[in-house]
């Protein structure tokens, strides 16, 4: 329903004029519209936080398995002798070496 025609409503509505059965059927229309309208919204908005909820678990759990990657990687560093290893160029390689070697 346009504005204009939403506006005329209710200055007949406001002066205590009746309104004819098709003016109240139109009314009703337009409440259901917008109530329809508001209800694929509110379920838009759920589904974002659902969305948002999942992402926010799943980048917990990245984090936390980043976190245990950085902690093997620092334990991995401090394996005395590793920047003299003349096993290989790379310490990361060398250090998983010396590690399954004192294992």
């Amino acid at each position: 329903m346009k504005i204009e025609r939403l506006e005329q409503l209710q200055q007949n509505i406001n002066a205590q004029r009746s309104l004819d059965p098709e003016e109240c059927a139109a009314l009703v229309g337009e409440i259901w519209r917008l109530r329809t309208a508001q209800t694929g919204k509110e379920l838009e908005v759920r589904y974002l936080k659902d969305d948002h909820d999942r992402l926010k678990a799943e980048l917990d759990g990245i984090s936390e398995a980043n976190r245990l990657l950085q902690a093997e990687n620092d334990q991995l560093k401090s394996i005395h002798g590793l920047p003299n290893c003349d096993l290989e160029s790379r310490w990361t390689n060398c250090a998983v070496r010396m590690r399954k070697g004192t294992n």
